[in-house]
């Protein structure tokens, strides 16, 4: 199992550290924010030679995901654009970070629209022009579904990467983002489906969990909830897919204790 946990989830400061406390666990993947992990960084103030230096102290630790969290459904275009250049930046940080991605998710439209025809074909116009540029630079787009954001389904991200159609987007597979109280106990359908659609546009893999406590979602740490573990690796053996499994929202010593529950499966 390739393991993984994100940078500002380590209890270290400074991006050397990080690395090191990683490889001290045995994690050998980051899903690196840098606004999040990196003291000082400011947006705008890419340069070659600072993004050199920040790949010399990670010292070997490769980048599953390389953070540029935006909503790229937003329908402010004053906004959008914003947020637009902020990703192109990251795509300049990601040919020489090289991470596996250059990760966001889709966010929302117009209250009430998010989940309509409008919202999806406003989004594909914005990752038409990341992609683009992620072309430009042979660098790779990765793309997370969450239940409440515009791309909110296995069946609309396929619909995406269909309508992209290009080798520099891939899919960010979060399950638990995708599980609701109304939807948890099909969850082995949306695992399923997710896999059989798109097994080979899945880059990186979250692992989180949850539990279901006064008809509500809660967050439990991996291998401790209803997540269906057993069918996630059994469907990453079926196609085939040695990727990184990143853990969230715990910290190194806590991810490590995931990764020895999750060997199980």
């Amino acid at each position: 199992m390739k393991k993984g946990i994100r940078g500002h989830d380590v209890q270290a400061q400074g991006l050397k550290n990080i690395s090191l406390r990683c490889k001290e666990v045995g994690i050998d993947f980051l899903q690196l924010v840098l606004e999040k992990s990196i003291e000082n960084y400011e947006y705008g103030q890419f340069s070659e030679e600072y993004a050199i230096s920040l790949k010399e102290e990670l010292a070997g630790t490769k980048i599953a995901v390389l953070g540029s969290y935006i909503n790229p459904s937003e329908p402010d275009e004053i906004l959008l654009s914003t947020y637009i250049n902020k990703f192109l930046e990251k795509i300049q940080y990601a040919s020489i970070l090289k991470p596996l991605v250059i990760g966001t998710e889709t966010g929302t439209y117009i209250e009430g629209k998010t989940h309509s025809e409008e919202a999806y074909q406003h989004l594909l116009a914005t990752i038409k022009i990341l992609v683009a540029e992620a072309e430009k630079y042979n660098v790779t787009i990765g793309i997370e579904g969450v239940h409440c954001f515009v791309i909110n389904t296995p069946e609309i991200m396929a619909r995406l990467m269909q309508d992209i159609h290009s080798d520099h987007i891939k899919v960010i597979f979060d399950p638990c983002n995708l599980i609701t109280v109304e939807n948890y106990n099909k969850q082995d359908e949306m695992i399923n489906t997710i896999f059989d659609l798109l097994a080979n546009k899945i880059a990186v893999i979250h692992a989180k969990d949850f539990i279901v406590e006064n008809n509500e979602i809660k967050s439990a740490h991996p291998g401790k909830g209803l997540l269906n573990y057993k069918l996630i690796f059994n469907k990453m053996k079926e196609y085939k897919l040695d990727i990184p499994v990143i853990c969230e929202e715990i910290n190194e010593i806590e991810a490590a204790m995931a990764f020895e529950r999750l060997k199980q499966y």
